[in-house]
């Protein structure tokens, strides 16, 4: 199912994700954000589909020691400019070829992005090797039929240290961990 960069573009450009500025999502995000503290505190972090870099702008900069964002958008790369320095770096890339140039990571944050993907599950597996021994993958899924089945279809895969649920007016987020092997 992946969508084409220009489409991606158009959306940010029109204002279609502005939603995920609103206070409703911060307890997802914080859901997220506390599994990147518990986990990864003084870590190097990899966020999938980081858009326009709202979880990170909301991270404390001393709990982390690198953060780095992909998006396949042209736009919302863009609007990451000001958040950009030594600690904090946004790539233009599609996360279905990404590979990354330098160390591992000690986390990977797939935040409302995996189904967005060909193959999610093939694409999980394969970002696993990015991750340091002992690493870990956080996923936060918008709860719809679809996206029920591809965590069903990743427990078969995969164990799920940890989940945290947010519900609010929109819907429900399931926000899980799961780790590497040391």
């Amino acid at each position: 199912m992946n969508i084409q960069a220009s489409t991606w573009d158009k959306q940010y450009a029109q204002g279609a994700w502005d939603v995920l500025k609103s206070p409703l999502e911060e307890k997802r995000f914080e859901s997220v954000r506390s599994f990147i503290y518990k986990y990864a505190t003084g870590g190097n972090i990899l966020e999938v589909g980081c858009g326009e870099g709202l979880l990170q702008s909301g991270m404390d900069k001393q709990r982390y020691a690198t953060f780095t964002g992909i998006d396949i958008s042209t736009v919302a790369i863009t609007r990451t400019a000001y958040l950009q320095d030594t600690q904090n770096t946004y790539l233009l890339a599609d996360m279905e070829t990404w590979q990354p140039t330098g160390d591992r990571f000690d986390m990977i944050i797939f935040n409302e992005s995996l189904y967005y993907a060909s193959y999610p599950i093939q694409l999980m597996h394969r970002y696993f090797s990015f991750l340091k021994p002992g690493g870990a993958i956080i996923l936060s899924v918008y709860e719809t039929p679809p996206n029920k089945r591809l965590l069903d279809a990743i427990d078969k895969h995969y164990h799920a240290t940890e989940e945290k649920i947010t519900v609010n007016e929109r819907g429900r987020w399931y926000c899980r961990i799961y780790l590497s092997e040391k």
